[in-house]
């Protein structure tokens, strides 16, 4: 079974408390895997594949193979140095249904917490993919994760150290209803607005159809 997300972490090198969901220990500055408890135990080095450099500190990504509850292993990219991942939107999406634990309810005030907690980032970076060399865009994941990913709409999402850790915390709070939730208002405001502009349209056309035909400008 998982850890706990929720659960404090010690830096290995010092063995001081790390800080939330901060991979680099604000002590000694060692880099902590602490997303390494949420992946499967037996997730093993895949073969070889093509080299990829890490988007952060440049160290060529490792293969790894992740067991699912359901469905073939997924494959995705790992860095041993600062210990981010690499993988696409349905790969990430299988993990948080493996991870998460309590995912029917919401917790409100431990999405608050989230949202207001700041990542391993302290300024803007973009980076590029891994695959294509390309700048990334930059996410919001869902509503209220607080975290922001790097994203190559062609190749995969990168997370850095930790962000792997706060989304599980953000989908056992309930945050993906929270986030269908938004998107089904977003959708009905984009409808209102389409609608609107649908019947604006058609009163201009009655209107001008009404000045015969000419649009309110007379004979030219």
């Amino acid at each position: 079974m998982a850890a706990d997300p929720l659960r404090v972490l010690y830096c290995r090198g010092c063995s001081a408390p790390l800080n939330g969901y901060q991979s680099v220990c604000e002590y000694c500055g060692d880099h902590n895997d602490i997303d390494r408890e949420l992946l499967p135990q037996d997730s093993v080095p895949d073969a070889p594949g093509p080299v990829r450099p890490c988007p952060v500190c440049a160290t060529s990504l490792q293969r790894i193979s992740i067991p699912v509850t359901e469905g073939n292993p997924i494959t995705m990219d790992r860095c041993a140095n600062c210990f981010g991942l690499f993988l696409d939107a349905l790969q990430l999406e299988l993990i948080l249904n493996n991870t998460a634990k309590f995912s029917q309810t919401v917790d409100l005030g431990r999405l608050d917490d989230l949202g207001r907690q700041s990542g391993n980032q302290t300024e803007i970076v973009y980076r590029k993919c891994p695959v294509c060399s390309k700048l990334m865009n930059r996410e919001n994941y869902g509503a209220r994760s607080g975290v922001i990913t790097d994203r190559c709409r062609e190749h995969g999402i990168w997370l850095d150290a930790g962000e792997l850790k706060r989304l599980v915390a953000w989908r056992n709070s309930g945050g993906h209803i929270v986030d269908s939730v938004r998107h089904q208002e977003l959708e009905r405001e984009r409808l209102r607005r389409e609608k609107a502009e649908k019947e604006k349209l058609a009163r201009w056309n009655r209107e001008a159809d009404q000045r015969g035909g000419d649009g309110g400008w007379g004979n030219l």
